[in-house]
């Protein structure tokens, strides 16, 4: 089968459009450099408007042709490319067969060299099936009629060797993040990434041993605080030596004649209130409730007047 066109000849094909093309050429370059050259002063500005409006024309009455003498070119060839396009499609409907069939026997290939993939990954991969599974190491291009089984045998044997050996390395450098590890190794088995991981729990372990060691330290010397504190609250309820006063011994007569029951004989405790005002930010707010707290189991009566939050 052969297209041959019979009108026009092969010679016979529209070479090329004769038209005066030089003439006006010539013509409007010549009254395009006068008008370039033209300077308008503010009274000739209507003047220049007009001999804008004409260029502006004369550029509309060249573009109408050249539409006008495209369509007239195009209409044959719009005739023929409808009709090649449906003969193409008449084509297609044939390839479209052809092309279904022989997808099909090469899917047929594909899916039985598939099975033998299975089978070679099943006796390559040994006991690290569930760990690296057919899913995360399957290639595409194994199933191309031009990759060999052998060397896909050969794939497979060199990833189990290798995470055999990146797991037996995991395994011995660490037994308190072996799990993150292994994990971590897993999702690309690249030892370095879990290396890295590693490295990464090792940082985040200390810094938070770091943070425990300072927050010890800070509720240590909170206690010592509370402690010092109790002390002197304790103290400043004890009546000082040099406060008790001792009866008058000037006073012989009233001593002897006074009845004294035992229970008033024992010297008077002295009371102290002291009055305070304490004016603590939320930070310290935990610290001055324990004050209080040792305040109230030290003195006989702890009493909050007013509290006023600001």
């Amino acid at each position: 089968m052969e297209l041959k066109i019979y009108n026009p000849q092969e010679d016979g094909f529209l070479k090329s459009i004769d038209w005066n093309f030089e003439d006006l050429k010539a013509e409007i370059t010549q009254k395009s450099n006068e008008y370039m050259n033209l300077v308008y002063s503010d009274d000739q500005i209507k003047e220049a408007k007009k001999d804008r409006a004409a260029l502006n024309k004369l550029i509309s009455a060249l573009e109408a042709k050249r539409k006008e003498i495209k369509k007239q070119v195009m209409i044959p060839y719009e005739d023929f490319e409808k009709k090649e396009k449906e003969l193409v499609s008449i084509i297609r409907q044939a390839v479209d067969n052809i092309d279904s069939q022989i997808k099909g026997y090469e899917e047929g290939l594909r899916q039985e060299k598939l099975k033998k993939v299975k089978e070679i990954y099943k006796e390559a991969i040994g006991d690290l099936d569930r760990t690296v599974p057919l899913e995360r190491i399957f290639k595409d291009s194994w199933l191309n009629a031009s990759t060999t089984l052998k060397s896909i045998k050969e794939e497979i044997t060199a990833i189990y060797a290798k995470v055999d050996a990146d797991l037996k390395v995991i395994n011995k450098e660490s037994s308190t993040y072996g799990y993150e590890m292994k994990e971590e190794y897993l999702k690309t088995f690249d030892l370095s990434a879990a290396m890295a991981k590693k490295q990464e729990l090792e940082e985040t372990a200390r810094k938070k041993a770091l943070f425990e060691e300072q927050k010890q330290k800070e509720a240590e010397e909170r206690e010592r605080k509370l402690r010092e504190e109790a002390a002197r609250v304790e103290q400043a309820g004890k009546p000082a030596a040099a406060e008790i006063m001792p009866a008058p011994m000037d006073e012989p007569a009233a001593v002897a004649t006074e009845r004294v029951s035992p229970a008033v004989a024992a010297p008077a405790v002295r009371r102290k209130r002291v009055v305070i005002a304490i004016t603590a930010n939320e930070n310290q707010f935990g610290y001055l409730n324990q004050v209080l707290s040792t305040l109230s189991k030290n003195a006989e009566k702890v009493e909050i007047i007013s509290k006023e939050e600001f």
